[in-house]
């Protein structure tokens, strides 16, 4: 056989090229001939190292194998989920059917610590040092009788762990020494962010568990306090007035005209505080607006209320006079959002107003609470660890129950503005 390009090669060349099948085709580019390792041959003859096909290629060295038969052979084995693509084929080996290395890539040699003269003996010995790996690999050179591809981790001889995507293909009917041809790509950088990504991934589920028991433990929390609010109202107040009542009937004396009548007087007043008293416990519990005009007429009287009661500027805007009934779970649910977001506008924010406004177009409903206060850091506020901020985390329980978007943007000494969005049916 005889060689023509740009470089000026010896002659003869020795180790004729057969080809009898498309993978053997490629034969002489990927191992050896059947004296010589081809590769190794080559450098000596061309004095160039040799790193693959492409190399080959680039320098322009032809023969009676022809580019487009190269070419083909290629798409051959490319059609085998791309075994050869330029990274894999940057690392290689050749292994007889003894499972010794016969040539390793210059490569490949680099990336596992090894020089030239270390090619020698077992090629999982040469791969790694880690015993449970030798075992692994060289069962599956052995027994693989067809192409094998998986990721496997070595411990190289500098004692770096490195991650391979390996190919492993047993090469059949082929009259050489070379039995099995070993493909390789590191992808120790992608499984590094694998791992970062896998861990992050389990500390956000943590922190996620962690919030979602926090949560619990403060509903149940809440719901004790609330009812002993209410036990506390009814006691103290509708409880007192109901026995001022019954003290006052029992001492009413027909025979005493003149102390009976200041006394029903007094019962005429007792009994509207009562009555009144009842409603504004009602109105914590579930205001009656909600439940027989919907959620904008609830919204407006707590408004109205809340501005009496705490003497600051609470104004109520419906922008696009939204009076349609929605689902009593998710009315209950807006307008306790609403109502926890305007009382920690007054209770924490200290501000002097606060404008609530709702509006709404085909799609979307949209109530926004906004106030003049002193602004939050929203991030210190949301830690769970930080026992602040559950308020925040009870509206966002809520908007996600409901199937909306809770949209919170404040700075410190700016004021706080609230957005929850819901799709309307």
């Amino acid at each position: 056989m005889s060689f023509t390009s740009g470089l000026q090669l010896p002659q003869p060349i020795p180790a004729p090229v057969r080809l009898h099948n498309s993978l053997k085709s490629l034969q002489p580019f990927i191992i050896s001939s059947s004296k010589f390792p081809f590769p190794i041959w080559l450098q000596e003859q061309t004095n160039l190292p040799f790193t693959g096909v492409a190399d080959l290629l680039e320098r322009k060295i032809t023969s009676r194998l022809s580019a487009s038969s190269i070419l083909s052979s290629i798409k051959v084995l490319n059609s085998a989920n791309s075994f050869l693509s330029p990274i894999k084929t940057a690392l290689f080996a050749s292994v007889n059917s003894e499972g010794s290395a016969i040539y390793m890539s210059k490569k490949f040699r680099n990336l596992l610590n090894l020089n030239s003269m270390n090619v020698k003996g077992a090629v999982e010995e040469l791969i790694t040092i880690n015993q449970g790996q030798q075992i692994y690999l060289k069962d599956l050179i052995k027994n693989s009788k067809r192409i094998w591809e998986g990721e496997v981790e070595i411990i190289t001889q500098s004692n770096k762990s490195i991650w391979l995507e390996m190919s492993i293909i047993p090469l059949k009917n082929i009259n050489s020494k070379q039995k099995t041809l070993i493909l390789c790509a590191d992808i120790s950088v992608r499984k590094q962010n694998e791992i970062k990504f896998e861990k992050l991934s389990v500390d956000k589920y943590n922190e996620q568990i962690e919030t979602q028991k926090m949560i619990s433990s403060k509903i149940i929390d809440a719901q004790e306090e609330e009812r002993k609010r209410v036990a506390k109202d009814i006691h103290d107040g509708i409880g007192q007035m109901l026995t001022a009542l019954k003290f006052t009937v029992e001492s009413i004396n027909i025979n005493k005209i003149a102390s009976s009548a200041e006394k029903i007087g007094n019962l005429n007043s007792l009994t509207k505080q009562i009555i009144k008293g009842v409603r504004m416990a009602t109105f914590n519990l579930t205001p009656p607006e909600l439940t027989d005009h919907g959620i904008s007429s609830a919204i407006q009287t707590l408004t109205t209320q809340l501005s009496k009661l705490t003497s600051k500027n609470i104004v109520f805007e419906n922008k696009t006079n939204f009076y349609e009934r929605l689902d009593s779970l998710v009315e209950t649910n807006l307008y306790r959002i609403t109502q926890e977001a305007v009382n920690n506008a007054i209770k924490y924010a200290k501000s002097n107003f606060i404008l609530v406004n709702i509006k709404h177009n085909k799609d979307v409903l949209s109530i926004t609470i906004e106030d003049d206060g002193i602004g939050f850091d929203l991030k210190s506020v949301k830690k769970v660890d930080s026992g602040k901020g559950m308020g925040l985390l009870f509206m966002e329980e809520r908007v996600k129950y409901i199937d909306g978007r809770l949209f919170i943007n404040s700075e410190k000494e700016k004021g706080t503005q609230i957005v929850i969005n819901m799709y309307l049916d």
